[in-house]
């Protein structure tokens, strides 16, 4: 298995085990999320299993994925214990927010352009923000989800692979929606919002998570079906990386430059005064705006 995208975490089966005392699902019968989830017909994500708390809903959702379960299973949780985000960092995940994971296996899609599954539920989260809740969220290459350039959401892709084809991509979601700048750490409040400061009102969490599904597959069989054209113009909209002096954190050396636009492979152009640099894989630190146009 391997990917020439090393931040795009890959699972070997032989690490991969079931959890020994799985947590027990919320009934279906009774439950919003599941209602929500059967408001629409879906050709992709028909079925969820919803904890009232996990350590994370991509560690519960890749064992079962590593074992066969086929595609379209979701995970959502009310509280992640242990969440995490890219390059292994916490994702704080308290009560209130709106935390789950989809299972797909796109045959179509090559193991090395698995990271445009990101940039797509990227784009798939913003549109609901903007068209569903009025807000202008903005999305920082390649996963962060922004409200006026602080964190509402993120996304974490985990894949496996066979070879140059993806097994499975299990793509996970965190956004703070029904939560304050308290929950979290105090390093953290300066840089992070919430839905909910931004709207001054709770938001529907069942509700939210129905848009996300619908939005989110509708994106997916784009890329799935169409590829990376179907979703280029519109990532790039949202994108406010691109045309912004960049510095990013490389495992081994900083690139500063203009960020000048994306490969159809999701990575971005960098353009740095020793010449053009592709960035497959980095820690964005610092943007800040031009007047060159990309």
């Amino acid at each position: 298995m391997g990917s020439s995208w090393n931040c795009v975490n890959q699972l070997s089966k032989d690490k991969v085990t079931l959890m020994a005392e799985p947590p027990i699902p919320l009934e279906p019968r009774n439950d919003p999320f599941h209602h929500a989830l059967s408001n629409t017909s879906r050709l992709v994500f028909k079925r969820l299993l919803h904890f009232p708390m996990l350590s994370s809903t991509n560690a519960y959702l890749k064992p079962l994925a590593a074992v066969g379960e086929p595609e379209g299973l979701i995970v959502l949780a009310d509280e992640q214990t242990a969440g995490s985000g890219r390059l292994n960092r916490v994702w704080h995940s308290p009560q209130g927010g709106l935390y789950f994971s989809s299972l797909v296996r796109p045959m179509s899609i090559a193991a090395s352009d698995t990271p445009l599954i990101t940039l797509t539920t990227g784009i798939a989260v913003a549109k609901v923000l903007n068209t569903a809740l009025g807000l202008d969220a903005k999305l920082k290459w390649p996963n962060d989800v922004l409200l006026d350039d602080r964190k509402v959401g993120g996304i974490l892709v985990e894949s496996s692979f066979i070879g140059s084809d993806i097994e499975y991509a299990v793509i996970g979601i965190g956004i703070n929606a029904n939560v304050t700048a308290s929950d979290f750490p105090q390093s953290l409040r300066s840089s992070v919002t919430s839905l909910q400061e931004k709207r001054n009102q709770p938001i529907d969490l069942p509700r939210l998570f129905e848009y996300l599904v619908g939005q989110l597959e509708f994106w997916y069989l784009k890329l799935r079906d169409k590829g990376f054209k179907a979703i280029e113009s519109h990532y790039r909209r949202l994108c406010t990386t691109l045309g912004k002096q960049v510095t990013i954190d490389l495992e081994e050396k900083q690139v500063t430059g203009l960020a000048k636009g994306l490969n159809a492979d999701g990575s971005l152009i960098v353009q740095t005064p020793e010449g053009r640099q592709i960035i497959r894989c980095g820690d964005l630190v610092s943007s800040t705006t031009t007047k060159e146009k990309v």
